[in-house]
């Protein structure tokens, strides 16, 4: 098995890569990649527009997990025309290799691609983004479906929610926002009265849930799910959990929002039922991710 891997200096990737070197050996990952990765088999592509490689440099990888894409960190660029545009042209570039040996392809999507509702979301439920990001998603699905159709190969969209863990501080979220504001003893913030539902999937998971896609054997392909958590919890007291971690007293301040109510909340029994055999207990991933932002924040006073 060769296995390529984008996106391995992510957030996600990273994860993912550190799990294939344990799991598969080195000498069987190779990580596409803009910058060289310490002790790893890289392929340095010079833009996302285009690799400037040899087409045949993949001729032997019977496996990718595409994990590189842009994935906005706030509203605002959850709508930049260039940047979502992007990962449909990091996509197709991919693709554009021989690729003889290719058996499978494990995408990383996103619950974006689906519509706003009050309902529990399934995989079943409509499929309707509500921004540029979404769109670029479940575009870059479809391209897999056609590609795989195409090539005789199997794939399988992994649809991520809001996953957490150590090294999710690169996005603007809310755990590791009000992570940070406790470690700098500040009062932490809840826009609104804090009733909006979340649900928080931890990063071990989704790293397990990937890579069981990954060696799963011929029967299980060509399917849609969604790596999400199935317990939902309000942002109030997510944060109450956070400050009973810290051992701190720290103040909640209460903001106006003009943001109506939007609870998400998933049935993840497709899941569990064939690549994750149990959720983290959320109290146990958060006490590991304010650990390590604590340790983070220790070393750097």
């Amino acid at each position: 098995m060769k296995i390529l891997l984008t996106g391995a200096s992510g957030f996600i990737g990273s994860h993912i890569l550190i799990n294939l070197i344990n799991t598969f050996g080195k000498d069987s990952i190779i990580a596409l990649t803009s910058k060289e990765i310490p002790n790893v088999n890289c392929m340095i592509y010079k833009s996302r527009k285009d690799f400037d490689l040899n087409f045949h440099d993949f001729d032997d990888v019977s496996h990718i997990i595409h994990a590189g894409s842009f994935i906005p960190k706030d509203s605002v660029s959850a709508n930049d025309l260039e940047l979502c545009v992007g990962n449909i042209q990091y996509l197709k570039e991919l693709l554009a290799f021989n690729l003889k040996s290719l058996k499978k392809i494990i995408n990383l999507s996103t619950v974006d691609v689906y519509a706003l509702s009050t309902e529990i979301i399934s995989e079943e439920s409509k499929i309707k983004p509500v921004s540029l990001y979404g769109s670029s998603k479940l575009y870059c699905e479809e391209m897999i479906k056609a590609f795989s159709f195409k090539k005789n190969i199997d794939y399988v969209n992994l649809r991520l929610g809001h996953v957490y863990g150590p090294g999710e501080e690169k996005y603007k979220k809310v755990l590791p926002i009000s992570i940070q504001k406790i470690l700098e003893g500040k009062p932490v913030d809840i826009f609104g009265n804090g009733d909006d539902l979340r649900s928080f999937i931890f990063i071990n998971d989704v790293v397990e849930s990937v890579v069981n896609a990954l060696s799963k054997d011929v029967s299980f392909k060509n399917i849609d799910i969604n790596v999400v958590s199935g317990i939902a919890i309000s942002i109030k007291d997510v944060l109450k959990k956070l400050i009973e971690i810290s051992g701190e007293m720290v103040e909640i301040v209460q903001k106006e929002t003009v943001h109506s109510k939007r609870d998400l909340v998933f049935n993840n029994e497709l899941l569990l039922n064939t690549l994750l055999s149990k959720e983290t207990d959320l109290m146990s991933g958060l006490k590991i991710e304010y650990g390590y932002m604590k340790s983070k924040y220790e070393n750097n006073i």
